[in-house]
């Protein structure tokens, strides 16, 4: 056998599906042709859902629970519990674990096994609208002005960068965020169901 058959024949070792590589491949850590190809899978997902219905469906729902709404709506057997886990690591700053590791992990399986650009583009959805949407509720409900995230990172010639939100809360440019309407579809839902509550 040559050298040329042994590589050929040499098992492909799998891919760590982690945090390390889900920022690899979701939109947000990614920049040009590969931004816009993995931005396009994460309008694919959104075209599926009406914000209409997302209002709706959020009004049967406690206010923590945007990521389980979303994911009902767009069919994912998935557990909002890992995506809290992998929401809290996203952030390359963020503190690492591998609690987080393995709910990333977990999330993949659940979405079919394969690490790829579309699964990692639903956990990104998903996680996206983790923590942003229950701040956009709380300030929604507060009457404040503050975005639901002040400041956003993104990598400009391989480095970090910061950017400042609080003149476009959803973002500008290519990387205006694609779920505007179903982040705002839901907190509305949310907090339409909690203030007829309130004067009932």
């Amino acid at each position: 056998m040559d050298s040329l058959s042994l590589l050929t024949d040499a098992p492909v070792p799998p891919v760590p599906a982690n945090l390390t590589w889900l920022r690899a491949v979701v939109a947000r850590f990614s920049s040009g042709e590969d931004h816009e190809r993995r931005r396009a899978l994460v309008v694919e997902q959104l075209r599926r859902v009406d914000p209409a219905a997302l209002r709706e469906a959020a009004r049967a729902r406690p206010p923590d629970a945007p990521v389980a709404v979303l994911a009902d709506a767009l069919g994912l057997p998935v557990d909002p519990a890992d995506v809290v886990l992998v929401a809290g690591a996203y952030q390359p700053h963020f503190p690492q674990s591998a609690v987080a590791d393995a709910a990333c992990a977990r999330l993949v399986e659940a979405l079919g096994g394969m690490p790829d650009e579309r699964t990692a583009a639903v956990i990104g959805l998903l996680v996206q609208a983790c923590d942003a949407t229950v701040s956009l509720i709380r300030h929604t409900a507060a009457n404040s002005a503050e975005p639901p995230v002040p400041a956003t990172r993104r990598l400009v010639d391989g480095a970090e960068v910061s950017v400042d939100l609080h003149d476009a809360p959803f973002g500008a440019g290519p990387h205006a965020c694609p779920g505007e309407a179903h982040a705002r579809a839901l907190a509305e839902g949310f907090l339409s169901a909690a203030r007829g509550t309130s004067r009932a």
